[in-house]
This record gives C-alpha cells, structure tokens and sequence, in this order.
C-alpha cells in the first residue's frame, strides 16, 4: 500500500539555512541554485521575508528586466531578491557595477534554476563577489523536521569504528521503496498523496524538461532530447556510456556531451567521479551519472512502484541514487571542504561513495536488504585495505533496524539512523 508523508503543509527548515545566512553576511551577491521546484524561493522567502521579492517568471518583470537591466535593478530597493535570475543573464552585469560602487552584504540574493557559474557572464562579471549554494532536494532528515541533522558531522567525530558504533542511532523506514520513489522535490515528498504523485512528476517532464531546459540552452531536436534524458535516468547510479547511449538515441556523440551539459547545467543530473589512488592502478576512472532525484529517475524509467523497481532490477539504483543526492545536501551544509567520489577496481569490488573530508576517506556502501551478508561489505574492505591509516573505518548503509560490528573496521549503520539521526 502507497503511502503519503507529511501532509500537514508547513514550510521544512534547511540544512542550507546556516551557510546560506553566512553567505549574505560576507557576500554582496549570494546566488541559491538548483532544479526547478527544488525550494529555492520558499528557502529565500522563508529566511528573509522582509526583503524585496522579485520574480523574472513573472513576463511583464521579465520584459522590464531584458528591455533594460541597468534601468531595472536602480528602480529596486535593496536588499533584494530576484528569483530565476538565469531568465535574463544581462542583469549579472548590471549587478556588478552596482556591487562595485557599494559592496554591503547581502545586496542581492538570487536562485536560478541552473548552475549560474557555467554562464560566461558570471564567471566574468562576480568572480569574488559572490557566494553559491546549490538547494538539493529534501532529506529524510528535513521531511522529519530534524534540519540540523548532519550525519557526516557526525563522522567528522568519529575517531574509529568503535566511535562509528555510538554514532547512529537504531530505527528502520517503514515502506522504504514509497519514501524513494516520492522522491525530495517538496511537492512530492512533502505536500502530494501518493495517488498524485505520477501526474505532478509528469506535469514536471512536461513543463520543465520538455520546454524550459530546450529553450533554456537552445535545443533543437527535443524528441531526441527527451530520449536522452530518459536513457539518462536508465543510467543513474551506474557508469556514464556515451557512446552506448549515443547509438541508442541515433546521434553523435559530441551531441551526447552537450546535452549531458545541458542536463548538469539545469541541474538535473550530477557526475560522481571516481577516487583512484595511482595512474597504474586498476581502479576504474569513469564517472556514474546520479540523477539529481529518485523519484524523478523512477518516472522517467516508467517505474510506478517498488515492486516494479525490483522486478526490473532498479531497486538498488534508485536507493543508491536517493542516498547520494541526501548526502550531496549534507556535505554542502558543512562548513570546510568536502569531495565525493565512488570506488571501483575493474571487475573487482566496489564503494557506492568515497567521503574525502579532512585528510581521511569514509567509505560508504549502500544495501537495500534488512539483513546483510558478508559479501556485502567486499568493496569496503578493498578500498580500507588499499588507503590504509587515510581510512580509519567504513560504513555499510543497510535496510536493518540496528547498528552494529561487521568486522575489518566496518559498521553497519541503519538507512534511517544515518540519514533520519534519532527520534525518528
């Protein structure tokens, strides 16, 4: 039975909020970007209401804004916040020359549905000017009210495997499978019954994909491109094949690359890249294509239920997929640096994720099953065993209730103590 979570209709608390009020406090540009109906706007709004709200979906706004952008930005007071900012990439200059003159945080507060920093114009006109924070899809932790739930936070203090143990708390998901193919987009996990569900993510394909990313990038052949990007989904959490999606789209690969572009530009797919230790090593070095939400990859696959996940045999994919994109979203809240990777040796074992924080890598193996078997921690193992003191344990994420040993320096972590924290 499909069920539906959090129905009540308040506004979610963040992980992002922290940095994002860091950010303006440093920054006289802060630029939140992300995929449509992610929760830009409501995270802005939500934060700082009493800033001016300007918005370039609105067409009358849009054609003042591109008829003259200089003209545009003096009439508004500041701060203020200008929501879908990639609609009219002129006013980044514009912008400029007003930051240049007077560099008070805060000024301007923008979200766009694409990674700005791939347009020319910013990397020319804000270069030191701007912060940029990329609004993920929501977390379990952030469905369950818990925003200032962190576990990788809680690996930083992890000394070893006897820390990682007392880390996570116990609890497990129930129905597992509805909670990743509701996705994180706000509307699907948060306010949507599951019933709903399958016409909100087709209205989304329909509106977004098929029309603003084309026109966004300019797209010419669109049923081409749509095959892409379904092929895409078909490919999340596994090796990117260009050349293998090229022939079954019937285009050149050059075109496969551009439209892979267009896809990170817009936010709706990420590369994972792989972590190799020497150029002689027999690591694999391709990188995986996550998409940047389960549940809109389970759409695109035309998967409706778990059942039909398992039976194709994508159930692990789209679990991988919508762990990867919860712990994207944590590691963008901390504060230092943090990298991402996999692990894979050629046909030898792998690591879903490679956590490279501080000097150390955390290995992070994903499992969709209750019970685990010894097997299941193979990759981890491997990858310890080749980084050594770097690796001080592992994590082996699984669909069990407790956490517990699993030997070798791995812990067996639950779903929901890892991504959920305690109380759950």
């Amino acid at each position: 039975m499909m069920i539906s979570y959090n129905p009540d209709m308040k506004t979610l608390a963040r992980h992002l909020e922290p940095r994002v009020r860091e950010m303006l406090d440093l920054f006289p540009v802060v630029v939140l970007e992300g995929s449509r109906q992610v929760g830009k706007s409501t995270l802005a709004n939500t934060l700082f209401p009493d800033r001016k709200q300007i918005s370039l979906d609105d067409l009358t706004v849009l054609a003042q804004a591109r008829q003259d952008p200089q003209g545009f930005l003096r009439q508004l007071p500041r701060p203020v916040t200008l929501d879908e900012v990639q609609r009219v990439p002129e006013l980044l200059l514009a912008i400029k020359e007003i930051v240049d003159k007077d560099r008070k945080p805060g000024s301007f507060l923008l979200t766009g549905s694409a990674h700005l920093s791939t347009f020319q114009k910013v990397r020319e006109s804000l270069a030191g000017r701007v912060g940029l924070a990329r609004v993920r899809p929501l977390t379990a932790a952030e469905l369950a009210g818990k925003a200032d739930w962190n576990p990788l936070a809680k690996l930083d203090d992890c000394k070893d495997v006897a820390d990682a143990l007392k880390a996570f708390p116990a609890g497990v998901f129930p129905h597992l499978g509805d909670r990743i193919l509701a996705g994180g987009f706000p509307e699907s996990a948060h306010r949507l019954k599951a019933k709903q569900r399958p016409l909100w993510f087709e209205q989304y394909r329909m509106s977004y994909m098929e029309r603003d990313v084309p026109e966004l990038v300019h797209v010419a052949d669109v049923p081409a491109f749509l095959r892409f990007t379904m092929l895409c989904a078909a490919t999340t959490a596994q090796l990117l094949n260009l050349t293998r999606i090229a022939r079954d789209v019937g285009a050149s690969v050059d075109t496969m690359r551009r439209w892979l572009g267009v896809l990170e530009a817009t936010c709706l797919v990420e590369r994972l890249t792989p972590y190799w230790k020497s150029s002689r090593s027999r690591l694999v070095r391709t990188p995986k294509l996550h998409i940047c939400d389960a549940g809109l990859a389970a759409h695109l696959m035309g998967i409706g239920d778990w059942k039909s996940a398992q039976a194709r045999g994508v159930d692990g994919l789209l679990q991988e997929t919508w762990v990867h994109a919860q712990v994207r979203a944590f590691a963008a809240a901390l504060s230092g640096h943090t990298d991402l990777h996999y692990f894979r040796v050629q046909q030898g074992p792998e690591v879903d994720l490679v956590l490279s924080r501080d000097g150390r890598l955390i290995p992070i193996e994903v499992k969709c099953a209750a019970t685990l078997r010894p097997e299941d921690a193979s990759g981890l193992k491997a990858f310890r065993a080749l980084c050594g003191k770097e690796s001080p344990f592992g994590i082996l994420l699984y669909g069990g209730e407790q956490t517990v040993p699993f030997g070798d320096g791995i812990t067996a972590v639950p779903l929901r103590g890892f991504l959920e924290g305690p109380g759950g």
